[in-house]
């Protein structure tokens, strides 16, 4: 077997390995559906990732000023048929309890210390996930805007990977040919 046959294979194992870990990983945490919901100029992602891993991203559009976090959840929930949530109302705002998704259901009160068995709402107004110091009904989105809700873990929620990026990377590796290096020393040169 030539060396260049062995490199060929290597660069095969490689590969193979590099897909293997990625859909490993993706089989216990990923974004399984995304969806549309409402008409207008402004649009924020809300995006709800499960117990399960299981995670939904939901694109909203909207026209009105003063469109809460809390008024996206509603216009989500008025929208699908496979989606409803539970919720408590109190003097200070709106709680949320429960989140059912094609059947994938997480509920909880923050009843169960130290499981965390609540919905956590995290905001991304930067380039980084920051947990909600408020509420779904005081947070007033804006165009660009991308909120999270993520049950049972105060771990930030899932990334979204570019689906580009991954072919890109599997591609160079497999494909993208490696410098080689030269055959010849200083000494055979300078015959």
């Amino acid at each position: 077997m030539s060396i260049s046959s062995l490199f060929v294979s290597a660069r095969a194992l490689v590969v193979f390995v590099v897909f293997t870990l990625f859909a490993s990983s993706q089989a216990t945490a990923a974004i399984i559906a995304d969806f549309n919901i409402g008409i207008g100029a402004n649009l924020a992602s809300i995006q709800i990732d499960q117990e399960d891993g299981d995670g939904y991203l939901f694109y909203v559009r909207w026209e009105s000023t003063n469109y809460t976090s809390w008024d996206a959840l509603v216009d989500i929930d008025a929208a699908l048929p496979t989606f409803s949530m539970t919720f408590d109302t109190y003097s200070w705002g709106i709680f949320l309890t429960g989140i059912t998704i094609d059947g994938d259901t997480n509920y909880g009160q923050g009843d169960l210390w130290p499981i965390e068995n609540y919905w956590h709402l995290w905001l991304q107004d930067t380039g980084s996930w920051d947990q909600a110091a408020f509420g779904a009904s005081d947070r007033v989105l804006f165009n660009g805007a991308s909120d999270a809700w993520v049950f049972g873990s105060s771990i930030v929620p899932q990334s979204v990977p570019a689906p580009g990026a991954i072919v890109i990377t599997l591609f160079s590796i497999a494909v993208c040919p490696r410098r080689r290096r030269s055959n010849h020393t200083k000494a055979s040169l300078a015959h």
